[in-house]
């Protein structure tokens, strides 16, 4: 298993790869948002980011896309038998990789209309508080406790979540030979995790995707940050005020 890399030996070349990676993971994002068409099944629409991947550079997946219709208050479902009708929600998660690096982009979007219901507002709210309270003096469950602490002040939860997201690991030692599979393998320790009763401090690249449920439903905003020395750097950003936006 792919072990813990501190941030001190993240050079410079890889932290930039990251952020190309994300900056073309948002412009992929971009080109799936472009091509939604009313009576889509999500299976179609990650087609379309399968499709259009290689054009942005990428060749592989760290994870496979996801797409979620109507806002299930669950991650894990994809609304399968719902096709796209205008007004629905659609949550669209993309984490495709290149030889070097990969990104973590997760955004939400009414179909066909500008106007955000508070849940949607919220969501990309809470994703970007929790971008800016994590730092390099906190301990990744602190920024779990945050976020639920976020969303019980406006009435909602983070649901049966136990993680809000996961440390992210270069192409180096036992990752480098099965590239991105050991990478992501490594999420899956605990210890990766951005959970409860982790206490490890925060240091390196991390996915942050804090899910809001309400009695009704739920959403998520993803978004990639590299936490070093003074506070933390959004990667594919220019401006913190970009995050949860295309």
């Amino acid at each position: 298993m792919s072990q813990s890399v501190p941030s001190a030996n993240l050079d410079e070349a890889t932290i930039e790869a990251f952020d190309l990676a994300q900056r073309r993971t948002i412009s992929l994002m971009r080109r799936v948002v472009a091509e939604l068409r009313t009576g889509q099944s999500p299976e179609e629409i990650i087609q379309i980011a399968r499709n259009s991947a290689e054009s942005f550079g990428f060749n592989n997946w760290f994870r496979e896309p996801t797409v979620q219709l109507d806002a299930p208050k669950s991650a894990f479902r994809s609304g399968k038998s719902k096709a796209l009708q205008h007004g629905m929600m659609v949550e669209i998660n993309l984490s495709p990789s290149n030889d070097t690096a990969f990104g973590n982009l997760g955004h939400a979007l009414v179909f066909g209309s500008d106007e955000e219901p508070e849940m949607l507002v919220q969501a990309r709210e809470l994703c970007r508080a929790a971008c800016g309270f994590s730092n390099r003096f906190k301990c990744t469950g602190e920024v779990f406790v945050f976020a639920q602490a976020w969303a019980v002040n406006r009435s909602k939860s983070l649901g049966r979540a136990r993680s809000v997201g996961h440390r992210c690991f270069p192409r180096s030692g036992r990752s480098n030979l099965h590239w991105p599979k050991m990478a992501r393998a490594a999420i899956y320790l605990r210890r990766n995790q951005i959970g409860w009763f982790n206490y490890r401090r925060m240091d390196g690249i991390y996915a942050i995707q804090p899910r809001l449920i309400s009695t009704e439903m739920g959403l998520s905003f993803q978004e990639m940050i590299f936490v070093e020395e003074h506070g933390q750097r959004i990667l594919g950003r220019d401006h913190f005020d970009e995050i949860g936006t295309l």
